[in-house]
């Protein structure tokens, strides 16, 4: 499954906020995952969790639809980036794909090992990632880190 697909094709599942070429159903990911317990063997998702208003919640979702070890990959921006803070990308100058397009949380290692801990999912690795936008030739210059994926398994 790949929640918060956007126009990412990857997964057998895909969902997103809104309708784009690649999205066979859309939901509010924060008002619940529309699948019983136990039904998915992996959760992909990338560049989702810091728009989340509530990223425990998610998890617990992610939880209850994986099957018994299920691993989940997660995606997100890393806040020890500093390019997030001097050029503002992440302080307000954000550019939204939609009217509710924001960001909420941006988090360190530590963040992320204590939302999937209190999740109850097992960390089998965090490590650093980097972007596939314009951004990416400054972060290779600055030697920046800009994203955080994480493996966990249930």
């Amino acid at each position: 499954m790949n929640l918060g697909c956007g126009e990412d094709k990857y997964g057998t599942d895909r969902v997103d906020i809104n309708k784009t070429s690649a999205t066979p159903l859309v939901c509010d990911v924060e008002q619940g995952l529309p699948y019983p317990s136990e039904v998915f063997d992996q959760i992909f998702s990338r560049n989702l969790f810091e728009h989340l208003r509530n990223p425990g919640f998610f998890l617990d979702e992610c939880y209850r639809v994986l099957k018994q070890s299920g691993l989940i990959t997660i995606i997100t921006d890393n806040a020890e980036c500093t390019r997030y803070y001097t050029l503002g990308t992440h302080t307000g100058r954000y550019e939204k794909k939609h009217e509710n397009d924001r960001h909420y949380s941006i988090f360190t290692q530590s963040h992320l090992e204590n939302h999937f801990d209190s999740a109850k999912f097992k960390v089998l690795s965090i490590t650093y990632v980097k972007t596939d936008t314009l951004g990416k030739w400054l972060d290779v210059f600055t030697r920046q880190k800009p994203r955080l994926k994480v493996i966990a398994i249930k």
